[in-house]
C-alpha cells in the first residue's frame, strides 16, 4: 500500500459567474501529491497548475499561494491533471491523506459539476480511499476542535519548510508530519510531554513559606 498526500488550492469564483452547471465558490487552481511507500518514506512528488474555466486569479490568491496568473493560463483542465497523475501513480494500491475534508469535497463537487467522467478519476474520489488526517490528528491527541497544520507541525516538534498555503510546501510538510506519527504511533506532543513532568515534580513546599508574609494575629 502506498500514501498520497494530496493539497489542492484554489481561487474564487464570483457570484456572478456561477450558474447551474457551477454553483460552487472556488476552483482548483494547484494539484499537488506527495507520495510514500509502505514505511511512509517519500518516493516522487507532483505538482500541477490547472486552468480554471469559471473562476478569477485575485491578489488575494496571488498574495497567499504565490500562484501567478502566468502560471495557471496555459495549464491543464482538471480533467487532464487527474488523469496525468492516476497515471504517474500506475497500477499502485493507495490511500489518499489530506488536512481536512475540504479537499475531498472540493474535488468531489468539480468532478460532479464539470461531469469529468472517467474511471481513473472515479477510483480517486472514492469516499473509503480518503483519510481526513487532521481528524486523525485530532482524535488520537484528545482535541475537542480543528487543529491548523502549522500548529500540528509546531506540536510534533517539525519546522515547517518554505511557506504556508503553497500548495507543495503544504504537501511535503504534511507528508513529514504523517512519516513522524505513523512511524512513531506513541510519540508525545511537545507541550503534553512538557505537562506531564511537570506534573510528575513532587511538590516541594516547606510550611514556613505557606505563611510568610501574613501578619496573624493570635486572640
Amino acid at each position: 500500500m502506498n500514501y498520497l498526500v494530496i493539497d489542492l488550492e484554489m481561487c474564487k469564483v464570483p457570484k456572478n459567474y456561477r450558474g447551474k452547471n457551477y454553483k460552487y465558490a472556488s476552483e482548483i487552481i494547484q494539484v499537488v501529491a506527495v507520495l510514500l511507500d509502505e514505511e511512509y518514506n517519500e518516493i516522487g512528488t507532483l505538482c500541477q497548475y490547472v486552468h480554471p474555466e469559471f473562476g478569477i486569479l485575485d491578489y488575494f490568491i496571488t498574495n497567499l499561494t504565490g500562484i501567478e496568473k502566468g502560471q495557471i493560463k496555459n495549464a491543464p483542465k482538471l480533467k487532464d491533471a487527474l488523469i496525468h497523475m492516476a497515471d504517474w501513480l500506475g497500477e499502485r494500491e493507495y490511500k489518499v491523506f489530506a488536512w481536512s475534508k475540504s479537499d475531498y469535497w472540493q474535488l468531489d463537487h468539480e468532478i460532479k459539476s464539470k461531469k469529468l467522467n472517467d474511471e481513473k478519476l472515479d477510483e480517486l474520489r472514492k469516499p473509503g480511499r480518503w483519510v481526513d488526517y487532521q481528524e486523525r490528528f485530532g482524535k488520537k491527541y484528545n482535541f475537542e476542535q480543528a487543529v491548523g497544520l502549522q500548529e500540528a507541525l509546531m506540536l510534533c516538534d517539525i519546522e515547517p519548510d518554505g511557506r504556508m498555503h503553497d500548495g507543495l510546501d503544504d504537501a511535503w510538510n504534511t507528508a513529514r508530519l504523517i512519516e513522524k506519527l505513523e512511524k512513531n504511533p506513541n510519540y508525545k506532543l511537545i507541550y503534553r510531554e512538557r505537562q506531564e513532568q511537570e506534573d510528575s515534580q513532587p511538590l516541594k513546599v516547606r510550611l514556613g513559606e505557606l505563611f510568610e508574609g501574613l501578619n496573624l494575629q493570635l486572640g
